[in-house]
């Protein structure tokens, strides 16, 4: 289990849910809800095919103190044209 903080390396503001990479994943449409820069992901790194995802299991948008949590369906890659997931501590 790890915690991070999402920090997109370009202009973006946050990053939009992914689905589970994996081929045999479950795929969740996760809705408007997605992290902005500054907000705290945490859960479970997997590589899949190369790549290094997490899947979230709670996480907390950035400015809010309230953590979300039980998530299912919920990834991250940890690169998006540079480093996105920054290891941090709640």
């Amino acid at each position: 289990m790890g915690t991070y903080k999402l920090q997109h390396p370009g202009t973006c503001t946050g990053m939009f849910w992914r689905e589970d990479p994996r081929p045999q994943g479950e795929k969740v449409i996760s809705g408007g809800n997605w992290p902005r820069n500054g907000a705290i992901l945490i859960g479970q790194e997997h590589d899949v095919g190369g790549a290094k995802y997490l899947e979230v299991t709670s996480w907390k948008q950035a400015g809010s103190d309230e953590l979300i949590s039980d998530c299912k369906g919920l990834w991250m890659p940890f690169d998006q044209g540079g480093l996105l997931l920054h290891a941090t501590t709640l």
